[in-house]
């Protein structure tokens, strides 16, 4: 019944024996080649999936150097690597067939910080929130936002050069980088900087590899400064991807390194530590709420909103604001964005003012509000009605609901699910509406659902058109789309990335940048990397390499989805459904999602890391034709094999016979079952639900281990035990006995039975009739309280029920 992979496909035999060598040679950090782990690392928040060979977690800049200098000699030459970060990437960034370099489970800290001068230091698995709440008491944040903020790292921020919200006014993250250190694939340290171009021709002579970088860069940025400046459109949205414009300052008197590493998205090397400058925290903000009768109609009015001198401009259309609705987050919402009478709201744009004083934002506030008030009583501009708010939790309120506008678009019914493809192209803002028109029409024309909403002040709108990826011809329509609205961008002189960079759409690289520039991106990639071993296929391929860009047809979910029978998917929705949007990572420690996440740092322990093991499993049962549907039919009717088979199953078990059905079964183990995800997660994903399906299957064909009996049974053995409370709470207090029950049954620390006569009056049994409160009033039955405490509860904790009852 368990589908089995064998332990060569777990890891390579070259990959198992790298993964030993540099744990012999001292990495200090974590490596694993298993399955689970490969598993849970071979998806993000994009469409594809790439199981990787194997996944190390660095503890440090040392065990960067040293992974990659041993890589560098025999007999590791052929291997390649990929830096993670968050995960978070729509567009697979961070997905490799080689080995996963995770930076986000240990090089977390923050490493300095000067007030004085407006800079912090930070290891790049730092995440932006967390980064944001250690700044909070200085009175600064890193401004570049995100709706991916509570789990995204700074590696992963500079990798694409994110930006999102207000960034009119705070720019993307290169414009905040002061300097970076990068490890070469040859484990070569590189620390860079703003520097003299004098300073910078100095190193570029220098008979080094540093200095052979330098030459190479400084020559192409320099030369080609012409065609670079002709090429590259004149956006807040620049074009990113090893960014030639901005290494040379406007008046050609500086250069930086580092501008050209942010965006690169890992290709050039692994990024270890980033200081990054601070923008002081504006106290004042006021959040103006705007409705419209049409999504076009917001989309039109933002240039007047962007010229109204706000610092942004966000926006959401009537799809998102009905998902939002339905969704547990509207709570905190419905008071700040009310319905207007005999009016359908089908748009939303929120503008942000802020300033340092009050005056700097009162005179902006009162002019916009003004002028909103006459197209509402003249019903101009679509604007059916306003409300503003400068509450900063209510603003708060707002952008969580905003930022959740991505997982909402996940959780729509039906096999049709809104994807992350082209959904971050940008055009210059007064072009936008005219754009989003034919994007619409576009789409209309295949006759697809999406959502829309994004940052309108800088152009940029994310289109998420409902594809189901199982389906061959819709899979098709991935790609026609993706071309059609390259075109289209083009001819509204756009881009086909604005924020989320490229990834598996390189392959569009050439057309954006020209034949003569992307041939300038390809001599800088072979002075990094000649031999296309970090992170191999994004932005472009080093100078006569065979090697391929990765593509929009690569290898996505829906290949391994799709040998999932329909009923079985159907089923267990609850696992299938998980997109990667990964909000399970959420940073805060107050978040109810997930606790055991939370504990281990361990990604397989996560709700998306589960449903992704269990998806997988599903896949590997089918492989050996099980109906498990079936099965689970005759495990509800009884035994599925006898207890010998189960007995020889648990044997090869001990005997370490592999079976990924273990591994599934760790992950399941450190769940809580606390249900957290099935209201947190935006998706609905439901890991105790699947969970138990799991376990009976498991423990239909291997034995349960005698704890769970001994529990299973604590509410016919707990009332006996009780009895005796006096005589045996002294014994499990004793060390040798306290031990012998955390082994056999996990109790790290043995609970103490009440004593027998507080146990027997709380459990003291009275007949309610119940026919009698059915026959009250509401009013009357808000005056009874019904306790019904469990057998723990009675029998460990009887002094709590009666001290609740008294």
């Amino acid at each position: 019944m368990i589908a089995t992979i064998t332990q060569q496909d777990a890891a390579t035999e070259l990959v198992a024996n790298y993964l030993d060598t540099i744990a012999n040679q001292g990495f200090s950090g974590d490596t694993d080649a298993s399955y689970a782990t490969r598993i849970t690392a071979s998806t993000d928040n994009s469409v594809y999936q790439q199981i990787p060979q194997g996944v190390i977690f660095p503890k440090s800049e040392k065990d960067i150097q040293l992974a990659l200098q041993t890589a560098s000699r025999d007999p590791f030459l052929s291997l390649t690597f990929g830096p993670r970060g968050g995960g978070t990437g729509t567009n697979g960034q961070s997905l490799t067939p080689g080995i996963v370099v995770d930076l986000s489970r240990y090089m977390r800290e923050i490493l300095e910080i000067n007030v004085e001068e407006g800079w912090v230091r930070v290891q790049t698995g730092v995440i932006k929130d967390q980064l944001n709440d250690f700044l909070k008491p200085y009175g600064f944040f890193f401004s570049p936002d995100l709706s991916t903020s509570n789990r995204a790292t700074i590696g992963g921020m500079i990798s694409t050069d994110a930006s999102g919200q207000g960034s009119l006014v705070y720019g993307k993250t290169s414009d905040h980088v002061l300097g970076l250190t990068t490890y070469l694939v040859d484990g070569t340290p590189m620390c860079t900087s703003p520097i003299d171009i004098d300073k910078a021709q100095i190193i570029a002579n220098q008979d080094s590899l540093i200095g052979s970088l330098y030459k190479t860069v400084l020559d192409i940025s320099v030369n080609e400064r012409a065609a670079i400046l002709a090429k590259f459109p004149r956006l807040n949205r620049f074009l990113t991807g090893y960014d030639l414009e901005h290494v040379l300052s406007d008046d050609l008197l500086t250069f930086d390194m580092s501008r050209l590493i942010t965006g690169s998205e890992g290709s050039l090397g692994i990024v270890t530590e980033a200081k990054l400058n601070l923008t002081p925290i504006a106290e004042f903000k006021t959040l103006i709420n705007i409705k419209y009768d049409s999504f076009d109609s917001a989309l039109r009015h933002s240039p007047f909103l962007v010229d109204a001198r706000a610092t942004s401009v966000e926006t959401v259309d009537s799809k998102v604001l009905n998902l939002a609705r339905e969704d547990i987050i509207w709570n905190l919402v419905s008071d700040l964005i009310t319905d207007v009478p005999n009016k359908d709201m089908q748009g939303l744009n929120m503008v942000e003012f802020n300033a340092v004083s009050n005056d700097d934002i009162k005179d902006k506030v009162d002019t916009l509000c003004k002028l909103l008030d006459e197209c509402v009583k003249n019903q101009t501009n679509g604007v059916i009605g306003y409300q503003l708010t400068s509450d900063k939790s209510d603003i708060l309120k707002i952008y969580a609901m905003r930022k959740k506008s991505v997982g909402l678009l996940g959780n729509v019914k039906g096999s049709q699910k809104p994807l992350a493809f082209a959904e971050d192209t940008a055009v210059p803002p007064e072009n936008l509406a005219d754009y989003i028109v034919e994007f619409r029409a576009l789409l209309d024309s295949h006759n697809l659902q999406y959502g829309m909403f994004g940052h309108v002040d800088a152009g940029v709108l994310h289109v998420r058109p409902a594809l189901d990826m199982c389906d061959p011809e819709q899979e098709k329509l991935l790609r026609t789309i993706s071309d059609q609205v390259v075109k289209l961008t083009a001819k509204y002189g756009g881009l086909m990335w604005g924020e989320h960079g490229k990834g598996y759409r390189s392959e569009y690289s050439p057309e954006f940048f020209g034949e003569h520039l992307y041939t300038q991106l390809r001599k800088i990639k072979t002075a990094f990397d000649p031999n296309n071993r970090i992170n191999p296929g994004k932005i472009c391929t080093p100078i006569d390499s065979e090697d391929s860009l990765v593509s929009v047809d690569g290898q996505k979910r829906s290949h391994f989805d799709k040998q999932i029978s329909i009923e079985v998917k159907t089923s267990f929705n609850n696992a299938m459904t998980c997109n990667g949007n990964g909000i399970c990572f959420n940073y805060d420690e107050n978040s109810p999602m997930c606790p055991s996440y939370k504990v281990t740092g361990d990604r397989r322990n996560s709700p998306k890391g589960r449903a992704s093991l269990m998806r997988e499993w599903l896949r590997l049962q089918e492989s050996k034709n099980v109906d498990l549907l079936e099965v689970e039919k005759q495990l509800n009717k009884g035994e599925v094999i006898t207890w010998w088979e189960r007995f020889v199953h648990s044997r090869e078990k001990r005997k370490g016979i592999y079976d990924f059905s273990h591994e599934v079964k760790a992950s399941m183990d450190e769940c809580l079952a606390c249900k957290a995800c099935t209201t947190a997660c935006p998706i609905k994903v439901d890991v105790p639900t699947f969970r138990s399906r799991f376990l009976n299957y498991y423990h239909s064909y291997y034995a349960r281990p005698l704890k769970d009996y001994l529990v299973g049974n604590i509410e016919n053995s707990a009332p006996l035990m009780a009895k005796f409370a006096k005589v045996i709470n002294p014994i499990v207090k004793t060390s040798l006995v306290s031990n012998v029950i955390k082994k056999t049954v996990g109790y790290v620390d043995t609970p103490q039975l009440s004593i027998p006569a507080l146990s027997k009056r709380v459990t003291k049994t009275q007949k309610f009739d119940f026919d009698l409160l059915n026959k009250l009033n509401a009013e009357q039955q808000s005056e009874y309280v019904l306790i019904v405490q469990d057998p723990f509860t009675s029998f460990y904790e009887a002094e709590l029920v009666e001290s609740f009852i008294t």
